[in-house]
């Protein structure tokens, strides 16, 4: 995911071990890639099983340069991401770096479905120099420890998910290598006991979330925003979608877990981010929603109702009680 940020400006494309399929090819030529100047001319990054002899035939037969890059599981791979993203973006030290010199690393549990909580993480990587990692809900895998030991204890670790997901043993191995956040719906000030964590309200959490000392999270709360709507189950969609956080609307990521009904925090949400008005909703600002997947993942009558519940509204109705203004979203200093 990081190779998506600048200066590669790489989408992700899908091939499978026996080749390309014609629709990615289609697309691969219709993008007229120039290369990466910063990077040997680099056209295309080969990652995992993508770097496989039929693929790197299909595209050096029409002329492009490939950067292969393998590793024997999925730890070593994203360290080995962590590792190539870091000597393009940032040659002075190999780290990727944000312009305050912040080195923040999203990490997640690859264990179960849990892979589906750090999801989120994917669409600021694409947007903000950072690196993306993997754990074990109780231990910490050694291409892991090799990326983090790369930053020198300076990492801004960023949790994805509660102590089921990543536990407080695995939390305190990591803080040897920088600063520990999670990033949950909890409140360990506010709450007696810890909140049931799951993937959908994790994803609510990071689009509000600011940490201003690692300059991270959405810190939506107002409208004048994007977002992207994905079926939780539709990991492929999830993923290929983070470049609509790297450019333009800045979209992140939500979650439905059914194609017929939003989950009722998502449905709170979206209500309340969506804009109002005074005088009239020519002056905007408005609200918009990538809505990714086939109709059996989100339906047509779900995807209505987003967008009926984030158009803009008259404040000045005594019923209105949901909705806010571009102000309730503060500039991020």
């Amino acid at each position: 995911m990081p190779l998506i940020h600048f200066p590669n400006d790489a989408p992700i494309l899908y091939v499978t071990k026996s080749g390309i399929p014609q629709v990615t090819l289609n697309e691969i030529k219709r993008l007229g890639d120039t290369g990466i100047s910063r990077y040997n001319n680099v056209d295309a990054f080969l990652v995992g099983a993508a770097a496989n002899p039929a693929v790197e035939s299909q595209l050096k037969a029409i002329g492009l340069i490939t950067k292969t890059v393998t590793a024997s599981n999925v730890p070593d791979l994203a360290n080995k991401v962590d590792q190539l993203y870091g000597s393009i973006e940032n040659p002075d030290t190999g780290v990727a770096a944000m312009g305050d010199g912040q080195q923040n690393v999203m990490v997640g549990s690859m264990d179960g479905k849990d892979y589906q909580y750090l999801l989120p993480a994917t669409h600021w990587v694409a947007h903000m120099a950072s690196g993306l990692l993997w754990v074990h809900r109780n231990s910490v895998p050694s291409g892991t420890i090799s990326a983090l030991k790369r930053r020198n204890g300076n990492a801004r670790i960023y949790l994805f998910g509660g102590p089921s997901q990543i536990s407080g043993a695995v939390a305190k191995q990591l803080s040897q290598y920088g600063t520990v956040l999670r990033v949950t719906n909890n409140d360990i000030v506010a709450f007696n006991a810890n909140p049931v964590d799951n993937p959908v309200d994790t994803a609510i959490a990071f689009a509000k979330m600011w940490d201003g000392a690692g300059e991270v999270g959405w810190k939506i709360t107002g409208p004048g925003h994007g977002f992207t709507l994905v079926n939780i189950n539709d990991w492929q969609a999830a993923v290929a979608s983070a470049p609509l956080s790297h450019l333009g609307f800045h979209a992140p990521l939500l979650f439905t877990n059914g194609p017929t009904t939003l989950p009722s925090a998502v449905d709170g949400y979206f209500s309340s981010v969506a804009p109002t008005y005074l005088t009239t909703p020519a002056d905007g600002p408005y609200n918009m929603t990538y809505v990714i997947g086939s109709w059996s993942q989100i339906s047509w009558p779900e995807q209505a109702h987003v967008d009926y519940i984030s158009e803009m509204g008259n404040r000045r109705i005594w019923k209105q009680n949901t909705g806010s203004t571009y102000g309730s979203s503060a500039p991020i200093p």
